[in-house]
């Protein structure tokens, strides 16, 4: 009887992260390399992930294993909002850092250097989204990543045109027409034969 309990706890916890991060059964397979079937397995509490499975979930859904087994943890707004926040104060540290970090160097070569490096602070976009990408939190949704996908490739773009500005390398921001067309198929365009479960 405990065993399908906690079965039973495991499966409510996958289905509430998995809603809560706006996935399909067979989005979260393909992600985690396994086939829906098995997804719909384990939500069902017929069969429970194997322990090295419940790490991987664990890792995708950054958060500790253990709490996949208590009973309404996932589906608590409270410990949804202090993972968000605990992830968000670290990203938000790192691009702090960062931003300090262009602003000490664009200081010292300024005054030490004599040196105009002002394009550093157009550099600091792209570099800014690179470091927000990989959060998973409560903005983790494919707009989010659209929207950081596409802030970073035409900042890294404008910042490469300045670099190369002597030569007039305008057409460098050729190069942002497939790569945001490929963004926009990646996001809004969705296979037909998808179903969501």
């Amino acid at each position: 009887m405990k065993e399908n309990n906690i079965r039973q706890i495991v499966a409510d916890n996958l289905i509430a992260l998995r809603k809560q991060k706006g996935l399909t059964q067979n989005e979260l397979a393909k992600k985690l390399a396994y086939s829906d079937n098995m997804v719909s397995r384990w939500e069902r509490a017929e069969i429970s992930p194997s322990i090295e499975t419940l790490e991987k979930i664990s890792e995708f859904y950054e958060i500790p294993i253990d709490s996949l087994f208590k009973e309404k943890q996932a589906n608590d707004p409270q410990y949804e909002k202090d993972v968000s926040l605990k992830n968000f104060s670290s990203l938000l540290l790192i691009v702090t850092a960062l931003w300090f970090g262009i602003l000490v160097v664009f200081t010292y070569a300024n005054t030490i250097l004599e040196k105009n490096l002002w394009q550093l602070f157009i550099l600091g976009l792209p570099l800014t989204c690179l470091i927000l990408m990989p959060f998973k939190g409560r903005w983790g949704t494919p707009v989010y990543r659209f929207v950081l996908e596409t802030i970073f490739t035409w900042t890294l773009l404008t910042y490469l045109y300045l670099q190369l500005i002597e030569y007039n390398a305008f057409l460098i921001f050729l190069i942002g027409i497939p790569t945001q067309l490929s963004l926009v198929i990646k996001t809004f365009i969705k296979p037909r034969n998808k179903s969501k479960k």
